[in-house]
C-alpha cells in the first residue's frame, strides 16, 4: 500500500514543482455526465436551433406558404410535414356525420392540397399554375 502512496506523491510533487499551473488545463465539463448532490445524470446534446434554408419564392405562391402557415421560400420536406398535419386536423372524415362541418373541412383540405400541389410542382419543375 505504501507503493500507492509513493507514486501519489512522486506525481503531486512533479506537479507542483513545475512553473505551470495545473488548472490551467484542468476542464471541469469534459465529460458526458454532471453531478448535482449526490446524483449523476447525463448531460443533454447541445440545442441547435435550426434555421431553414428559405429560396426566393415568385409572388403568386406566397399565399400557399400561407395557407400552410409557413414562411416563403422553406424546403419542400418541411412544406410536406405541414401538408400532412393541416389535412389531419382538417380531414372530412374526423367529422362524421355532421354535414355542414364536413362540407367546411372539404373546402379547407382541397385548399391545402391545391396549395400544396402548387409550391410541390413549382420545385420539381420551375412553372407556377
Amino acid at each position: 500500500m505504501s507503493n500507492f502512496y509513493d507514486k501519489l506523491g512522486d506525481i503531486l510533487r512533479d506537479t507542483l514543482d513545475s512553473d505551470e499551473d495545473p488548472f490551467e488545463t484542468w476542464e471541469p465539463h469534459g465529460g458526458k455526465r454532471r453531478s448535482a448532490g449526490n446524483t449523476r445524470e447525463r448531460t443533454p446534446p447541445p440545442r441547435t436551433a435550426r434555421q431553414p434554408e428559405r429560396i426566393p419564392v415568385p409572388d403568386e405562391l406566397i399565399e400557399d406558404f400561407r395557407v400552410l402557415a409557413l414562411a416563403p421560400g422553406v424546403p419542400l420536406e418541411d412544406c410536406k410535414a405541414a401538408w400532412k398535419s393541416l389535412l389531419k386536423r382538417y380531414h372530412p372524415d374526423r367529422h362524421a356525420g355532421n354535414e355542414k362541418k364536413i362540407s367546411e373541412t372539404t373546402a379547407v383540405s382541397i385548399r391545402i392540397t391545391d396549395s400544396y400541389r402548387r409550391i410541390e410542382r413549382w420545385y420539381e419543375t420551375g412553372i407556377i399554375d
